[in-house]
C-alpha cells in the first residue's frame, strides 16, 4: 500500500501501489503541461476526498512496491483527468481496469 501526501498535511492517503503508480504518471503529465485537475479518491476509512491538484500545492507519492504501467488504464485515467469532472477514482470501471492490469503483461514504468 502506497501513500499520497497532499499539501502540508502529515496525514497521507493510503492508495493501492498499482493505482498510485498510474496516478503519479497522470499527475506528472498534467502538471508538466501546467494543467490543474480535480482528483476524487477513496480513503481507507471509506470516505471520499476531492483534491484540487495544482503545481503550487506540495504532493508526494510513496510506494511500498513499485508497479508497472498498464497503457489502457493509463489512457482511461488521462481521459478522465482531462474531463470537466476530473479524475474520479471512485468509479467502478477504474477498479475493474486496475484488476485487469494486474492480470495482464504490464509495460515497465
Amino acid at each position: 500500500m502506497g501513500h499520497l501526501t497532499y499539501g502540508n498535511t502529515d496525514a497521507p492517503i493510503e492508495v493501492d501501489d498499482a493505482l498510485l503508480v498510474h496516478l503519479r504518471a497522470v499527475t506528472v503529465t498534467k502538471l508538466r503541461r501546467n494543467e490543474s485537475f480535480a482528483l476524487t479518491i477513496p480513503t481507507r476509512d471509506g470516505s471520499v476526498q476531492t483534491l484540487w491538484i495544482h503545481a503550487s500545492i506540495p504532493l508526494r507519492f510513496a510506494f511500498d512496491d513499485e508497479q508497472h504501467l498498464h497503457r489502457p488504464l493509463l489512457a482511461k485515467m488521462m481521459e478522465s483527468a482531462n474531463s470537466a469532472n476530473g479524475l474520479d477514482l471512485t468509479r467502478e470501471d477504474f477498479a475493474a481496469s486496475l484488476e485487469g492490469a494486474r492480470n495482464l503483461q504490464a509495460v515497465p514504468a
